[in-house]
């Protein structure tokens, strides 16, 4: 049995594991918070030590590490959108004893994908991650497409600017910030309206099934594979997405292209804590599903262990 550890952080919780890499296993596990302190160096500190605790008393040194940040083809952290790591390369924290492997999440879900999900058997495929943000990774001839710097991940996270002659009006947005995990929920939690959140998350779909079916026509893959929370967790909205995304692949031949849900778990919160409030103000520990009984809305709020009603 060959083992590893793996290191999934992630904006809110750290996920540690040993893992039987041949079987992808997970062997032993521990959670840990990834910013439990207010200093993100030392927040840092205390992911390794946890994951090097985990290390102890065995002959594991591989780890491979996952990262919700931009990081280049040198293994170096290129941004610092959840942790000020900006310039970093967490590999040359580690004893030299341990070889360790640092990249991007949405990549480390592709290679899982790749060995153990349904890219066991496609050589050309695509992992769109909706979860709390929105990302991707290509996986073809035989490797993992990182793009010339290591940064071919975003497909919704830069402002998109379209004119209108016609009727001379211009739109700009960002459609990560519209269209993400946590934008979905903060605006489910504000609305009252069962109508109108069902026409929202049908119009939601809709918009983020334009941007996938486009990257469909620039790449040609011949699968995707869907991961995140906010598709794992919610079959209408998975259904709606699949369906609204083939009215935008252009050519009719890859229409019956294969869009599949991805076989591996994810444990992505969206907004974290159970404080019951107005819009906003009220907050969840990882929302796994939502239904409706034609008057209320209902989130299974995981990790608070509750159903709660949103009215």
């Amino acid at each position: 049995m060959t083992k590893i550890i793996g290191v999934d952080i992630g904006g809110t919780k750290t996920s540690i594991g040993i893992v039987d890499i041949k079987s992808g296993k997970i062997l032993k596990k521990i959670s840990i918070p990834s910013k439990k302190n207010a200093n993100d160096k030392k927040n840092l500190d205390f992911i390794i030590s946890q994951t090097l605790s985990l290390a102890k008393n065995t002959s594991i040194k591989k780890i491979g590490i996952g990262v919700p940040e931009l990081i280049n083809n040198k293994g170096i952290i290129r941004g610092a959108y959840n942790f000020k790591w900006h310039n970093k390369n967490l590999a040359q924290y580690f004893p030299k004893s341990f070889l360790v492997k640092v990249d991007s999440d949405v990549r480390c879900h592709l290679r899982a994908e790749k060995f153990y999900g349904h890219g066991k058997k496609n050589n050309n495929f695509i992992y769109v991650n909706i979860g709390t943000g929105l990302s991707y990774s290509h996986y073809k001839n035989n490797r993992i497409y990182s793009g010339a710097n290591g940064f071919a991940i975003h497909f919704a996270s830069s402002n998109i600017s379209l004119f209108d002659p016609k009727n001379e009006k211009k739109v700009s947005l960002t459609p990560e910030d519209l269209y993400s995990g946590k934008a979905i929920m903060q605006y489910l939690i504000k609305t009252k309206s069962t109508k109108k959140k069902s026409k929202y998350l049908n119009n939601i779909s809709e918009s983020l099934a334009s941007l996938i079916g486009n990257l469909i026509n620039s790449v040609d893959p011949g699968l995707i594979v869907l991961g995140g929370g906010v598709v794992l967790n919610n079959s209408e909205f998975r259904k709606l997405l699949i369906r609204h995304t083939r009215k935008f692949i252009f050519c009719d031949d890859v229409k019956s292209i294969k869009i599949l849900l991805s076989k591996l778990k994810v444990e992505e919160p969206v907004i974290i804590s159970s404080t019951d409030g107005v819009g906003t103000s009220a907050s969840f520990k990882n929302p796994t599903g939502i239904t409706t009984d034609g008057t209320s809305l209902y989130v299974a709020d995981q990790y608070n262990h509750k159903i709660r009603k949103i009215e």
